[in-house]
């Protein structure tokens, strides 16, 4: 992992932070706007013209709003891929996330900002994230998109592989 804060001026500061094995990154800026991406494509992300927006307003009433970053899609691999889950939440509201692996570790949730991120190696599975400011928690599965093809390896999915 790898926590920079960019020397800028204090209207545009930026906090940057890396995963190691995803390379998936977090930009923070002290104005309350980020952006969670892969770190191979952020030039082209903040080259954007200014029509197109490239930073996301932090909003803790969107705190159920969560995203991910994959290494491959559901059913493409039968090895173990990377896993990346973030979304939003005022720094006071604690979050755990607790993936549905009996071999896999349950994943440390880093804080950026308003930004929460985790990452895992595993193959396609369900994740809990658990917040100190809901009752439940929510429940994400690892599915294959919709509108992608039949999966080369459909074996390694959730819903047809056997889990211990």
């Amino acid at each position: 992992m790898e926590l920079v804060n960019d020397p800028q001026p204090e209207q545009a500061k930026t906090t940057r932070f890396v995963f190691e094995l995803s390379r998936v990154c977090v930009l923070w800026r002290n104005d309350g706007k980020f952006i969670v991406a892969p770190e191979e494509d952020l030039d082209a992300i903040l080259r954007r013209p200014p029509t197109i927006p490239s930073w996301t307003d932090f909003d803790p009433a969107n705190s159920s709003s969560m995203g991910g970053v994959e290494e491959a899609h559901a059913g493409d691999s039968v090895q173990p891929t990377w896993w990346v889950l973030y979304g939003q939440a005022d720094p006071s509201v604690d979050i755990t996330v607790h993936v549905d692996e009996a071999d896999v570790p349950d994943p440390p949730v880093e804080r950026v900002g308003g930004v929460w991120v985790c990452e895992w190696v595993s193959l396609p599975t369900v994740a809990y994230v658990h917040r100190s400011d809901r009752d439940q928690p929510a429940r994400i599965r690892f599915d294959r998109p919709a509108g992608l093809p039949r999966a080369p390896h459909p074996e390694s999915e959730i819903g047809t592989r056997k889990r211990e």
